[in-house]
Parts: structure tokens; sequence; C-alpha cells
């Protein structure tokens, strides 16, 4: 497996939403991992610890008693413990200067890195944790200090960095506009399972690039189900028509035409992205796998710099 940075020993853990991802980095190196659908939505009040312990125990012996460090909405308030955010601009070190130490019974020390928060003057408040790290790790393997950053998921975000310094950021419920969208109304009636040509996803992208306002969005979205009721797309090409149609909301707001960004993510959900943006007329060039390592390695690094 790779390796993200330096010569650490430690359990690397991303805990989102709706997953939990756990690596074990020795000396550097990424040699094993474990993931579950463990999401914080999954876990009751005080299991937390139970679960961390359970799931780092199918990772190799010699890490059960390593230090963990933690990212992602575990530190929300609906996770084990809410961790502070940090306001923008947001540096590494700033990161680091908040980080939240945890001690849990039979695990190695825990250190929860914190999520940032900005506050435009006049604007709306907005907030994200785990993203900031994965930016972090994804400058730290490219070499770079700046750039646009899109991050898919269930709440997308659009990440502006210069001098390594977190700027500004956007969010977007994509991920959980599309799940909603798809199990909870009407829409999904006409949605059936299997594979897609991709005709769908390209007329999604299509009828979502530069709309006018919310409400247009809303009434493209009603299309997709008169293009199943009316036979113009299978049934099987409404999920990607939907996605596509979001995914193309989203991007046309966060990338002006012409411009390029990174996309910071693994998969299926990447190559969307990457697609869609491409029938946009934007380029996104997809990160390094497994930015959050790098991120949360380097933030322990300062921590340690720190010291």
């Amino acid at each position: 497996m790779s390796e993200p940075d330096d010569k650490a020993n430690l359990v690397a853990v991303d805990w989102g939403t709706t997953s939990f991802r756990a690596y074990w980095v020795k000396a550097g190196a990424i040699a094993a991992e474990v993931s579950e659908a463990s999401g914080i939505l999954s876990i009751g009040a005080g299991e937390h610890g139970a679960v961390l312990r359970g799931l780092i125990g199918r990772l190799p012996e010699d890490a059960r008693d390593c230090p963990i460090v933690m990212s992602g909405m575990i530190g929300s308030r609906q996770g084990w413990i809410e961790a502070p955010y940090v306001g923008m601009p947001a540096t590494l070190a700033d990161l680091a200067a908040r980080v939240v130490s945890i001690d849990e019974p039979g695990l190695g020390p825990i250190r929860l890195i914190p999520g940032v928060m900005q506050e435009p003057e006049g604007g709306m408040p907005d907030v994200m944790r785990g993203e900031e790290t994965q930016v972090f790790g994804a400058l730290h393997l490219m070499g770079r200090e700046g750039g646009v950053f899109i991050m898919p998921g269930t709440h997308s975000k659009r990440i502006e960095v210069a001098g390594s310094r977190l700027l500004s950021f956007n969010s977007y419920m994509t991920g959980e506009v599309f799940a909603a969208l798809r199990g909870h109304t009407i829409l999904g009636r006409l949605m059936a399972e299997g594979k897609a040509s991709g005709d769908g996803f390209a007329r999604g992208v299509e009828a979502g690039r530069d709309l006018p306002s919310g409400g247009a969005l809303l009434n493209a979205v009603f299309g997709t189900r008169t293009l199943g009721l009316f036979g113009r797309l299978a049934a099987v090409e409404l999920p990607d028509y939907l996605s596509g149609l979001l995914i193309a909301a989203e991007l046309s707001a966060a990338l002006p035409r012409g411009s390029e960004g990174i996309v910071v993510g693994s998969g299926d959900l990447v190559s969307r992205y990457v697609a869609a943006a491409e029938l946009l007329g934007r380029k996104l060039t997809p990160a390094p796998d497994r930015c959050v390592v790098a991120g949360q390695i380097a933030v322990m690094r300062r921590l340690r710099g720190a010291a």
C-alpha cells in the first residue's frame, strides 16, 4: 500500500456521517485498513468508544495501542465529542492548535481534528468537518500550495486555497438531495436498478447546465418523472439523469466555464464529477487516493512540532 507522508506510526480514522474507515500507518506506510458502514448516524450516544475498539480490533495486533487521529463528522455535535471550529482563513497550524484529546479505555491516545467554519459579513454561515483535512493532504501529495478543490459527497464542498491557507468554501447538499429525492419522493417510483448506458447522465448534465435560478432546478428535477412517464428515458437511466442534473447544477455554480479544479474523493463519484465537468466545459483533475491520511499525518506532525 502507499505511503502518504513521514515515518509515522498511528491509526488514521476517517469517520463520517454514513461510513467509517481506519488505516494502520506503520513507519509512514499504509499497511492495512478496515471500512464499515458505521457512520455516526448509526451509532447511539455513548457507543463510540466500543465501536472504535471493535473496528480497530480488526487491524493487525501491533496497531491497537498506537496513537489514533480522527477527522470528519465524528467531531460534530451529532458525533462523539463536538470539536470547536477553526475560523477562516485556516492553516494547518490552526487545525493543530485546536485538536481535541479523548481518553478511552483499551485504546491508545486519541486526537480529534476540528472542523472549519466561515461567517462572511452579511452572509450565511457555513461549516465543514473532514474536507479540510483532505485538502491539506492533497496539497502535500500534489506538491501544491493552492487551487480550487471540489469535494463530492453527502454535502459537497468547493474550497478555495492559496498560500496553503483555506480562504473560502461553499457547501452543496448534492448527495443528500439525490438520496432523498430517489428514496423518498415520487421520482423513485419509476426508477429501476441496472446497468445504465450513460445517456441518462449526459442528458441530466445538459439539463443542469447554467440553470438561471433555483426554481429552474426544481422544475428540471420534476423532469426526471416525466421523462420516465412518457418513455423518453429508460427506468435504469433515470437515477443517472437525476445524478447528472444535480452535479451539473453544483458545478455550474462552483466553477466558472473554462476553469479548472481538483476533485478529491474516490470511485464512481469522482468519475461522475470529472465527466460532468468535461461536458460543462470545465476541467477537474483527480487528487491522489487517501488524501485524508496524508492530511491527518500532517496535522499530527504540526502538533508534535508545537509541543
